[in-house]
């Protein structure tokens, strides 16, 4: 785990477009986010236009979602860190599911 850089998904210079807020994977707050390095990516249908779909081992995905849903998520995020106690450069796995 990492501290948190804020909208580190889309380029800080793009316009959001409103109600939406930028998500990124791998978390912001892990070491494999994109304050780790590599490249920003994204895909149709995430509305950060001008950032390319790629490939490779460092970088981030990022995609506009909802802010409410980016809320809440961050705030499951928060939830587990301090429930489980995790500390700045504990290792964690996402599992993704259902």
């Amino acid at each position: 785990m990492s501290a948190a850089q804020p909208d580190a998904g889309p380029p800080p210079t793009r316009p959001r477009p409103q109600g939406k807020s930028c998500d990124e994977y791998p978390l912001a707050t892990s070491k494999e986010g994109l304050a780790a390095g590599g490249k920003r990516r994204s895909f149709p249908g995430c509305s950060i236009p001008g950032v390319p779909s790629r490939t490779g081992a460092k970088g981030a995905s990022a995609c506009m979602i909802s802010v409410s849903d980016q809320n809440y998520q961050g705030g499951m995020n928060s939830s587990f860190y301090k429930a489980e106690r995790m500390l700045d450069g504990d290792p964690y796995r996402v599992l993704i599911g259902d």
